[in-house]
C-alpha cells in the first residue's frame, strides 16, 4: 500500500513537470503573446537603428554566396556545435539509468535549434526540448526534466566561465578598457552563484530542499522540489560526467569564437586578431540575456560596442552572419520535426551479470 502511494506521488510529480512544458507548446496565453510580439519589436527596432546607423551593412552579406567555401566551413562547425551539445545530454542522463542515443539526441537539438531560431519565445527551443525528452516516461518526467534544465545550466555556466580562462592573455586590454573590466566582474559573479549552487545541491541538498520548499511553501510543490534536487545530488557519484560535460560545453563555445572568425575573414578580415578571443565570449553573454528573442538586436548591439570599443569593426555584421548560418543549420530540424519524434528517452537495460 505504501509503495502504491509513492508510485501515485511520483507520477503526480512527473505530470506536473510536463505539464508546463506542454501549456507553453501548445497554449500560449494572450498575455504570453503580447509580451513576445513587444520582444520583436524592440530586437526589430534594434536591427533597424544599427543598419541606419551604419552598424550592420547589409549588402556585404552578399559575400557570404561569393565566399561560398567559408559559409560551407561557417555551417560545419555550427554543426559540430550542435553535435557537442547534443552528446552532453546524453551523457548527463546516462548516471541516472536513463538512455539516449547520440542520434536521438542530435535530432532533438536540432528540432530544438530549429525553434529557438524561427519560433523564439520567453524560452525559445528549450520548451520544446523539455517536452519530447519527458515524452511517454511516466514516473521518471521529474528526474528528465531536471536534467535537461541542468544541461542547459551547466552550457550557461560555460559561457559565463570560459571569457575568465581568456582574461589573463588580455590584462592590458582589460585595463585600458573599462567596460571589459564590468562584464569580467558580471561573469565571475554570477558563474559564482551557478558554482555555489551546484555545491549546495552535491554536498548539501538537505540545506537546498528546505531553503527551496521554504520558498515555494505557497505553491505546494515540495516533493517536485525534493526529487530535483535529489537527481542534482546524485551527480556527486559521477564526478568524471560533470568534468566531461563541461568540458564538451567549453569545446561547443569555442566553436563559437571560431564560426565568428571565419565570419569575420569573410566580411570584415581586417578585423581579424586575437582580441576576438575574448570580445566574442563577452558578447555571447550579452546575446544570450531574455531581453529579446534569442536576443535579437540586443546581441548585434553588445557585439558592435564590443568591437568598436576595442578599435575593431563589423560586430553587429557577424553575429548577424552567424544568425544566418544557424538559421540554415535549424531548417534540418524543421525536417525531422515534420517527419515526427517519437520517444527518444528510455530506461537503461538492466545487466543481468552477477
Amino acid at each position: 500500500m505504501v509503495i502504491r502511494k509513492t508510485e501515485s506521488a511520483s507520477l503526480d510529480e512527473s505530470r506536473m513537470a510536463e505539464s508546463s512544458a506542454r501549456a507553453n507548446l501548445e497554449q500560449p496565453s494572450a498575455r504570453r503573446f503580447l509580451w513576445l510580439l513587444l520582444r520583436f519589436a524592440v530586437g526589430i527596432g534594434l536591427i533597424v537603428y544599427l543598419v541606419r546607423s551604419g552598424a550592420i551593412e547589409l549588402r556585404l552579406l552578399s559575400k557570404l554566396f561569393s565566399a561560398w567555401p567559408l559559409s560551407l566551413l561557417g555551417l560545419a562547425i555550427i554543426f559540430i556545435d550542435i553535435s557537442l551539445m547534443a552528446l552532453r545530454l546524453c551523457w548527463l542522463l546516462s548516471p541516472r539509468g536513463l538512455d539516449l542515443s547520440f542520434a536521438s539526441s542530435l535530432k532533438l537539438a536540432l528540432v530544438s535549434s530549429f525553434f529557438a531560431t524561427f519560433l523564439p519565445g520567453t524560452t525559445g527551443g528549450d520548451i520544446v526540448k523539455l517536452f519530447y525528452a519527458a515524452k511517454e516516461n511516466q514516473g521518471r518526467r521529474t528526474e528528465i526534466v531536471t536534467v535537461v534544465i541542468f544541461d542547459r545550466l551547466l552550457g550557461l555556466f560555460s559561457v559565463l566561465l570560459l571569457p575568465l580562462l581568456f582574461a589573463p592573455l588580455f590584462s592590458q586590454l582589460i585595463q585600458a578598457v573599462a567596460v571589459l573590466r564590468y562584464l569580467l566582474i558580471t561573469s565571475a559573479v554570477l558563474s559564482a552563484c551557478l558554482l555555489g549552487g551546484l555545491f549546495a545541491c552535491l554536498f548539501a541538498p538537505s540545506v537546498v530542499n528546505r531553503v527551496l520548499a521554504w520558498g515555494l511553501r505557497f505553491v505546494s510543490a515540495e516533493r517536485f522540489v525534493e526529487r530535483t534536487v535529489q537527481t542534482i545530488a546524485g551527480y556527486r557519484l559521477s564526478p568524471g560526467t560533470l568534468g566531461a560535460a563541461l568540458g564538451l560545453s567549453l569545446m561547443a563555445n569555442l566553436s563559437l569564437i571560431a564560426v565568428t572568425a571565419v565570419a569575420i575573414l569573410i566580411l570584415h578580415p581586417a578585423s581579424m586578431t586575437m582580441k576576438i578571443c575574448i570580445l566574442i565570449p563577452l558578447g555571447d553573454l550579452a546575446n544570450s540575456l531574455p531581453l529579446t528573442p534569442g536576443g535579437l538586436g540586443v546581441g548585434e548591439a553588445a557585439y558592435n560596442a564590443l568591437f568598436r570599443v576595442t578599435g575593431l569593426e563589423g560586430g553587429a555584421d557577424v553575429l548577424l552572419c552567424w544568425r544566418i548560418w544557424r538559421a540554415a543549420v535549424g531548417l534540418i530540424g524543421l525536417a525531422f520535426y515534420l517527419a515526427g519524434l517519437g520517444r527518444t528517452v528510455h530506461h537503461a537495460p538492466v545487466s543481468n551479470s552477477h
